[in-house]
């Protein structure tokens, strides 16, 4: 994973900022048909052709430069049945909609120790550290998809092995920071957390 420019810069954000100063003045033709609400703020020097033209930037790095993918399984609500007092649901009774496979940029972090018995560190053992990616806010719209808490995450880590991860922040809240605007006009990416699942509990 690239590091970013700046203090807690994801790899996208640094990835446009270099590449903004000499495509400031460049036209950028979106042929998508979508009409879109204009947002008007610093549009003296960074306007929404070039905010397009800097999303197809970042695309085009985390496409066919960075080629990092999860799998994003998600949970379809409308079928899956909870208990009517509590509101929860048995992994066995969970549904799920198609598995959609997006390109991001992701990080697995450092393996954790773990202990069965709390109070005399008894039975340790070695978990998977979480698992942090961002995505585009126009990938999820060109797929069609959303991630919502408590969907799962795959990530291949070799050619027969593949990491299954349960979302605990789906970063709507984080995406409407400052950190996760282009130069202060709209929010372009989401940054994801997710935690590590017992086997026994989702296998894909």
């Amino acid at each position: 994973m690239r590091e970013g420019s700046g203090e807690n810069t994801s790899p996208i954000r640094a990835y446009l900022e270099e590449n903004t100063i000499r495509n400031m003045r460049m036209d950028s033709n979106n042929g998508n048909g979508v009409k879109k609400v204009p947002v008007t703020r610093n549009s003296k020097f960074f306007g929404g052709d070039d905010f397009d033209l800097e999303m197809s930037f970042a695309t085009e790095y985390l496409e066919q430069d960075a080629n990092q993918t999860v799998i994003l399984y998600r949970v379809d609500l409308s079928i899956t049945k909870t208990n009517d007092v509590y509101k929860e649901t048995r992994a066995d009774a969970i549904r799920f909609l198609d598995p959609i496979e997006l390109p991001v940029i992701y990080e697995i972090s450092d393996a954790e120790m773990k202990s069965y018995e709390s109070k005399g560190n008894r039975g340790i053992y070695s978990q998977t550290g979480k698992l942090t990616f961002s995505v585009l806010i126009s990938t999820l719209e060109e797929f069609g998809c959303d991630i919502s808490r408590g969907d799962y995450i795959g990530v291949q880590i070799t050619q027969t092995h593949r990491e299954y991860f349960t979302v605990t922040d789906d970063g709507r809240v984080g995406s409407m920071s400052n950190s996760k605007s282009l130069y202060g006009t709209v929010p372009y990416v989401r940054t994801i957390t997710a935690v590590p699942v017992d086997p026994n509990e989702f296998r894909g």
